[in-house]
């Protein structure tokens, strides 16, 4: 039984399935990143995908369809990674020319793939953007960041700020430089430990620090504050990324200002719709400190814990990006995506 049936229960960008937002036939790309620091680039179409580890010089291509459950279903049907075969199938979550975020072939224990559209940098002369953390291997619940808000002065490409952190229990850390280089999107940055990744147009940006290092990924800060209520009346589909476990979700109202969170059989149950039989995970949103930036409650039969998300209306749609502690001091990420 997962952590998120009993929580009750990183690294994710992520749009919902179904409808609309898997419905083009238009070629999107993204490039992405998956623990411990392999390099991803992607395209998708109306009915195939060709992928690429830049890292390990790896290519996969295959066949792309839609699910009842409302993911994309990635069958492989060639690839030169021994690790993988002709048949098996990624699942994903697209919001086409924006974000990808995929739940690998083969094993569960295979880490996530969070990629982002390119294009052009996010436009000046500010930009402000919330985020919350992907925990690295020594994760420390009290010292480490688990979440916080940088805003950016844009000069040309360069994007320079300083990141205001706090750790899970809502206490602030000492504040960290965040200074960037934009060329289409991608971001490159020379501090201690090193980062690279993206930020979209659209407003959302993924970072990857380096091998078992961690990272950020979040979207860009909303003018005001978001409504809760309203935030608390939606659907939500996504993924949960748990000490090695990627795992389907599915989120529902409660019609009482939470939500209800269930994850689906690891064998198989995101495309019979199938979920792993337990009781699930009530979501309180419990205050926003800053616009966007919310904290959360979590209770569930075995306890309660705390995340901290950054949420913003991207393409019309809600997206929520949760960072974790668990009951055992290790940190877990949730994406969520309104659909």
């Amino acid at each position: 039984m997962t952590k998120w049936a009993l929580l009750g229960f990183g690294l994710l960008l992520v749009g919902c399935g179904g409808s609309s937002l898997n419905a083009s036939n238009f070629s999107h790309d993204y490039l992405g990143t998956q623990g411990p620091g392999d390099v991803w680039s992607w395209q998708i179409d109306g009915s195939t995908f060709t992928a690429t580890n830049q890292t390990l010089g790896f290519h996969y291509s295959g066949t792309k369809s839609t699910l009842s459950t409302g993911f994309m279903k990635l069958t492989v049907t060639s690839s030169d990674d021994p690790g993988v075969t002709s048949g098996q199938s990624a699942y994903a979550l697209e919001l086409p020319g924006t974000a990808l975020v995929l739940k690998p072939a083969g094993a569960d224990t295979k880490q996530p793939i969070i990629a982002s559209s390119l294009g052009t940098n996010p436009a000046g002369p500010s930009v402000s953007f919330n985020f919350v953390a992907v925990g690295s291997a020594t994760f420390d619940p009290v010292n480490d960041q688990a979440y916080g808000h940088v805003t950016f002065a844009v000069t040309g490409n360069n994007y320079n700020g300083t990141s205001i952190r706090y750790a899970i229990d809502g206490t602030r850390l000492q504040d960290g430089p965040s200074n960037f280089i934009g060329n289409n999107g991608l971001m490159t940055d020379q501090g201690t430990p090193p980062a690279t990744g993206a930020m979209t147009p659209s407003g959302v940006c993924a970072l990857d620090y380096g091998p078992q290092k961690g990272g950020v990924i979040g979207v860009k800060q909303p003018a005001s504050n978001i409504d809760l209520t309203d935030l608390a009346s939606k659907h939500f589909r996504g993924f949960l990324i748990n000490q090695g476990k990627t795992q389907c979700v599915d989120v529902t109202s409660n019609g009482d200002g939470t939500l209800h969170g269930a994850g689906y059989d690891l064998n198989g149950g995101v495309e019979t719709g199938t979920f792993d039989g337990g009781s699930g995970v009530t979501v309180s949103f419990t205050s926003q400190p800053n616009p966007g930036e919310v904290t959360v409650h979590l209770s569930t039969s075995s306890g309660t814990e705390s995340m901290a998300a950054a949420i913003n209306v991207v393409d019309g749609k809600y997206m929520m990006f949760c960072c974790g502690v668990g009951q055992d001091g290790k940190p877990y990420n949730v994406i969520l995506v309104e659909g």
